[in-house]
């Protein structure tokens, strides 16, 4: 079912967990922070109406978090619940087109970066640090919670898929192109410093990267597969499996709390098949969210609400 709200209208971000002293308490906090249905899902897309955020409860309910947008992509949420969000065609009287917005949990929106070449994915650490993948540029910049910006890490080619596991390590992939250049899949410590995770395959096309509870990395492939490395691997290095596939092209990643797998399918090259589709952490997929071909909602990139006790 799917119900129009106010523009701006948000829910309220969930309290923090105090502090727990005996088992008991402590396991209502280990079973709060592994339930799905504490978590909302915020999807960016286009419909009738134009760029859209839509807001998914955990049983798929839909509704529209916030409108008035033109070409909204990737979304990142940061620790204090604030979602930043890329629109493209915005700044239109511009030699850049492309806008970050951000979205604080009391409604408030505001151009948080403009001028910015061709973002293609955003990450936020636990400071509050937004990093930006420019495509372009092969450029990952760091944004300060001021909107100040620096280069954190260039001569990248196309670089895609931002991701941030629980220290700190930034990771980004590259795509193969012939064999002018290899494909990589690239770990950034705090201090910059990088190591190669993985060597792509010549045919791979990565288009986003998420890792999982424990440490796992998952890419999502435009040919539709969902590639799972296993970072911690002990027979060979970082082995590689194919986690699941969607039918038509895989962009988007994210884990809820209870460690499933969220994807979008932006469908064919005429957008037929958009959907979103959900994998247990068996693989068993399902689908989360069908888009309606040629009329409906488009989906492009997904992020879950953070949940304050998991951070």
């Amino acid at each position: 079912m799917k119900t129009k709200v106010t523009e701006g209208k948000f829910r309220s971000a969930l309290g923090r967990v105090g502090q727990f002293f005996s088992m008991v308490a402590l396991g209502a906090a280990i079973l709060t922070c592994s339930s799905a249905s504490a978590q909302n899902l915020f999807v960016s897309g286009k419909d009738a109406g134009g760029g859209e955020i839509f807001e998914f409860t955990w049983d798929g309910a839909q509704s529209i978090f916030a409108s008035g947008l033109y070409q909204p992509r990737d979304v990142a949420f940061d620790s204090a619940g604030n979602l930043f969000v890329v629109d493209y065609m915005i700044l239109r009287d511009q030699v850049s087109n492309v806008a970050i917005f951000k979205i604080t949990p009391s409604g408030a929106l505001t151009v948080f970066a403009s001028r910015v070449s061709y973002s293609s994915s955003m990450a936020v650490d636990k400071a509050g640090n937004l990093f930006v993948a420019d495509y372009d540029a092969g450029v990952i910049y760091q944004y300060k919670p001021t909107g100040s910006r620096v280069t954190f890490a260039s001569g990248l080619y196309h670089p895609v898929g931002l991701a941030l596991d629980s220290a700190g390590n930034l990771y980004v992939a590259t795509p193969s192109i012939g064999n002018i250049y290899q494909g990589s899949i690239y770990e950034y410590q705090p201090d910059g410093s990088r190591v190669t995770v993985a060597a792509l395959d010549p045919g791979d096309r990565p288009s986003n990267l998420a890792l999982d509870s424990l440490g796992n990395l998952y890419m999502a492939d435009s040919g539709g597969n969902i590639y799972k490395y296993t970072l911690n691997g002990v027979l060979r290095r970082y082995p590689r499996t194919i986690f699941g596939s969607v039918p038509n092209s895989a962009q988007s990643l994210a884990f809820d709390s209870a460690g499933n797998l969220f994807v979008v399918d932006v469908g064919d090259a005429s957008g037929n098949g958009n959907a979103i589709y959900k994998f247990t952490a068996q693989g068993v997929r399902s689908t989360f969210a069908p888009g309606i071909d040629g009329v409906g909602d488009s989906f492009a990139c997904l992020a879950f609400q953070p949940i304050p006790c998991c951070q």
